[in-house]
């Protein structure tokens, strides 16, 4: 996996986990969003038809 897609992996997992934290803590619909931006930048890499190395 190249370097800025497991970076964006890793931003969707941070994303994630903070829309976690945020929908406990502050507000479930801002936490929702959150998770929603996580949960995308997570599959966004995946999605490529192919890889160019």
């Amino acid at each position: 996996m190249s370097r800025p897609r497991a970076f964006l992996v890793l931003l969707g997992i941070a994303f994630f986990v903070a829309g976690l934290a945020v929908a406990g803590t502050v507000d479930r619909l801002t936490g929702m969003g959150f998770f929603v931006v996580g949960a995308f930048l997570l599959i966004l890499p995946f999605l490529a038809i192919h890889e160019e190395e």
